[in-house]
């Protein structure tokens, strides 16, 4: 398991034992990452819901993101994460937080923080939850507009085209695999608002 792409590209990360922990695999992170190459080049903040490895998020901060935000609840995918943070040297800019994806998002929420980009890929039983999450995130508006959601998950589970106000706009498969996009689009009224 490497990054795939940018400063950090070809760095050997370290690796769970077991299948506790699911990673998404080299090809499938650097296909997800083309296909949101132009809006990886000005986001800011990056989030993973369910860090793993912090593959994921180390590929956001390798290609240029400014800082990610890492949940995990389990201790032994938080000294994994910390262990690759490190060996990358990107302490500085990724925060790891040993918390649910859910307690994590409300931090977020507290704190005002708004992402460019949220990734989500919870174990693949839990086909519920990334929905529920999604309709927290767009509730609290934890994602900034025209912001990316990507779930991944098992291609046969289909997955709703719209969730609050994010929209489908990508649904990729690769291999048993799929990963959904989503957009999020501020309200109307809030937009309205704006312009007056």
């Amino acid at each position: 398991m490497r990054i795939t792409g940018g400063e950090r590209r070809g760095m050997k990360l370290a690796q769970p034992k077991g299948m506790a922990v699911r990673p998404t695999t080299d090809k499938v992170k650097a296909a997800i990452f083309n296909a949101i190459q132009w809006d990886v080049r000005d986001a800011e903040v990056f989030v993973d819901c369910f860090g793993g490895t912090g593959a994921m998020a180390l590929e956001a901060l390798s290609r240029g993101v400014e800082e990610a935000w890492i949940f995990d609840s389990a201790p032994k995918s938080i000294r994994l994460i910390r262990q690759n943070v490190a060996k990358a040297r990107y302490e500085d800019r990724a925060h790891i937080v040993e918390t649910p994806a859910a307690s994590g998002l409300k931090r977020l929420a507290a704190s005002g923080i708004q992402a460019d980009l949220i990734f989500m890929d919870p174990p693949y039983r839990m086909t519920q939850e990334p929905v529920d999450l999604a309709q927290f995130i767009s509730e609290k508006k934890i994602v900034k507009s025209q912001g990316i959601l990507m779930i991944e998950h098992e291609k046969s589970v289909i997955m709703p085209l719209i969730m609050g106000h994010f929209t489908q706009i990508k649904h990729k498969v690769y291999g048993i695999t799929a990963v959904d996009f989503y957009r999020f689009e501020r309200p109307e009224e809030e937009r309205e608002g704006e312009r007056s």
